[in-house]
């Protein structure tokens, strides 16, 4: 059973039940009106008993009539949601199909689904088209009566949408703004509810917080928005590649580095650092062979024309580890339906929603301060070694990253009193971690010349290329290592 998948851009209006939809054929760049007549749908909501779909902003529904029946799941994203769609098997109407599964498979885990809503709809659809024909909005006008299954509570209520649904997102951009301007003028105004949903259930908008009083309600909020990002890396690992093996990386170091504050976070805090550990390990069988790639590939394109061997050692340096990272990321996708990986989301979900208890958990937000600075010269003691072997180097490396981070998502937060010194010193930390880095990677495919030598030599090929590479990736290496020692004595002299 397959699934699709799309964004879904929108605008959502409340309006009166007496309101009355403007002439849509006078719409600033609409050229043809297709009135699709009027539709019946039906749509059965689910979630956990728990609610935690809601919570996320994740619509799960199974809905009947109209030309995308079927499952349907809607997730948030950068712009607009994200939908997935699959059919529904008639030989299984209640079975939920893998494709809508593994959307939500981090946050669903073992639990068991149950309706919450019943939403049926008249729907009005009007597709509006742009002189190009690729630029496209349609318009609905919907009557929807939804009812709240655990409340008993049936409520009604008029809505418009126009959406986005062009094969030119530009043009449909376009004209989704004319449309907008023309519909509020005669009498729509934004809705206040973000979707059905959230009107049957009876909320209509997120309140925001105010502001954290305490350095353990600062952090388990900051814990709480990078583990919610983690779930949606999750959803795109499914479908990418090195870009979203990258992303969830850096995102799993970014959580790890927040947890490193112990003093906050406690023990509970350090377990899940652990174990975010082995993850990050995961994601770095994918990601590792691919920077290796990439760094064997400048070096191949530096050499001169004609050096023998060097397609055969291309082969094995940049496609083999292209190869191999494909292969790692399959298994990323298996992993992220394991048990033990699923245990760690459900545990990083209720460190997100419970206050840490380390010892300075209940201190004042500034008390961050002190331990945001704290990262920063322990970052700054590593460094000492960064003559040292290319362990050494690496240590030094991730204790830097460590306080960019920290000070990143302290100061992203609002948290930070010092902003302007410990600003500078995420900037000195983050050259720190990536002059050591392009350092790091250089050497690690070194390391590997000699061997992937003897494997070219017992092949018959000629092994010549990897002497030439040797050499000239050393020159290179420690030109990097020059580099590196100015910038550290730089983040040294700024973190006394």
């Amino acid at each position: 059973m397959s699934g699709s998948g799309q964004a879904e851009i929108e605008i959502k209006y409340a309006v009166e039940e007496t309101t009355r939809v403007p002439d849509l054929a006078g719409i600033p760049g609409v050229v043809a009106v297709d009135a699709l007549g009027v539709l019946h749908l039906e749509a059965v909501y689910f979630d956990t008993a728990d609610r935690r779909l809601v919570a996320a902003r994740i619509a799960l529904r199974r809905r009947t009539g109209g030309h995308d029946a079927g499952w349907h799941v809607k997730l948030p994203a950068a712009v607009g949601r994200t939908e997935v769609q699959a059919p529904i098997d008639p030989e299984a109407p209640d079975a939920l199909p893998e494709p809508i599964r593994d959307m939500i498979r981090t946050r669903l885990r073992d639990e068991p689904l149950e309706p919450i809503a019943r939403i049926v709809t008249e729907r009005d659809a009007t597709v509006l088209t742009d002189a190009g024909g690729s630029g496209a909005i349609e318009f609905v006008d919907d009557r929807v009566t939804a009812t709240d299954i655990a409340a008993g509570v049936v409520r009604t209520w008029r809505e418009w949408e126009a959406e986005q649904v062009g094969d030119d997102a530009d043009a449909s951009a376009a004209l989704l703004a004319a449309a907008d301007r023309v519909l509020q003028a005669a009498g729509a105004r934004i809705s206040p509810s973000p979707a059905k949903l959230a009107q049957a259930l009876g909320g209509q908008r997120r309140e925001t917080p105010p502001p954290a009083t305490t350095a353990g309600e600062a952090v388990r909020r900051i814990v709480a928005g990078l583990v919610e990002q983690l779930h949606r890396d999750a959803v795109a690992l499914r479908g990418g590649g090195p870009t979203e093996v990258h992303a969830a990386r850096k995102i799993v170091r970014r959580i790890r580095s927040v947890l490193a504050l112990e003093a906050v976070t406690g023990e509970a805090g350090a377990a899940l650092r652990e174990r975010l550990g082995t993850l990050g390990t995961t994601l770095g069988d994918a990601r590792d062979p691919v920077v290796a790639a990439a760094v064997a590939a400048d070096l191949l394109d530096d050499l001169d024309e004609g050096v023998p061997g060097a397609a055969d050692a291309r082969r094995r340096l940049v496609d083999e580890r292209i190869a191999s990272a494909e292969a790692a990321h399959a298994r990323i996708v298996d992993s992220l339906g394991s048990r033990p990986d699923l245990a760690l989301f459900a545990d990083l979900d209720a460190f997100a929603a419970a206050a840490p208890t380390g010892p300075s958990a209940g201190e004042p937000v500034a008390a961050l301060s002190g331990l945001a600075r704290r990262a920063v010269r322990r970052a700054v003691r590593r460094t000492r070694h960064v003559d040292g072997s290319l362990a050494a180097l690496h240590d030094a490396r991730k204790a830097a990253k460590r306080a960019r981070y920290v000070i990143e998502e302290l100061h992203a937060a609002g948290v930070l009193r010092s902003t302007s010194a410990l600003r500078k010193a995420a900037k000195r930390a983050s050259a720190v971690h990536d002059a050591i880095g392009t350092h790091r990677d250089l050497e690690l495919v070194l390391e590997q010349l000699p061997f992937e030598s003897v494997r070219a030599t017992a092949a018959g090929e000629n092994a010549f290329v990897y002497g030439v590479l040797a050499e000239r990736g050393a020159r290179k290496a420690a030109r990097l290592l020059r580099r590196a020692r100015k910038v550290v004595d730089r983040f040294r002299a700024g973190g006394r």
